[in-house]
């Protein structure tokens, strides 16, 4: 079968080859894992602890040493265990872990914000790149919500996921580097006294 210019396969082929390379490319960068993804609730607070497995390739190294600020987004959500999507999410908040490399002192500066405001701020040297990747992907005890009482005894669960950057595909498409959402355990709160 030959093609003529006006035939719609034509346009269709070139667009299927680019989705087929986005996808390969995704896929490449789909390395980063959460992992030992764990909620405890204290009183009114919910404690989330996780680490973050194979973020830190050598690309990842490279853009760190730059001496630009580098960044881990976590984005955390509050959600009733409900059959219906739509009313499913209570809250959402972001814990973002920034590293600056300052290449006279040898070390690197980490900042941990929780929703934008800065909560943790420490040194690591730069001779102990495993201490400084422990910094960024390992998260401990971290009060992510606040838990109101719901006036029924709801089922909860919280879903987390980080951001690593952006990459581009074929020079020409900005793609986010995210993890896939993973789920914690679901876990009841006692409903509001009337």
């Amino acid at each position: 079968m030959v093609l003529d210019s006006h035939h719609p396969m034509r346009a269709t082929v070139p667009l299927l080859c680019l989705f087929f390379l986005f996808l390969l490319a995704e896929d490449a960068w789909a390395a980063a894992e959460i992992s030992d993804f764990r909620v405890m609730v204290d009183g009114d607070r919910a404690l989330i602890s996780l680490k973050l497995e194979h973020a830190f390739n050598s690309r990842f190294w490279e853009r760190v040493d730059s001496g630009l600020p580098t960044s881990i987004l976590y984005r955390f959500q509050l959600e009733k265990d409900r059959k219906r999507w739509y009313d499913r999410q209570l809250k959402e908040t972001t814990y973002e872990v920034v590293a600056t490399y300052d290449a006279v002192e040898r070390q690197y500066t980490v900042n941990c914000k929780l929703d934008g405001k800065l909560v943790e701020s420490r040194t690591v040297h730069d001779h102990d790149q495993q201490a400084l990747a422990g910094a960024m992907t390992r998260l401990e005890a971290l009060p992510v919500f606040t838990l109101d009482r719901p006036p029924e005894p709801w089922r909860l669960l919280i879903k987390a996921r980080a951001e690593l950057g952006s990459k581009t595909v074929l020079s020409l498409v900005p793609v986010l580097i995210t993890t896939e959402w993973v789920e914690s355990r679901k876990f009841r709160l006692p409903a509001r006294e009337p």
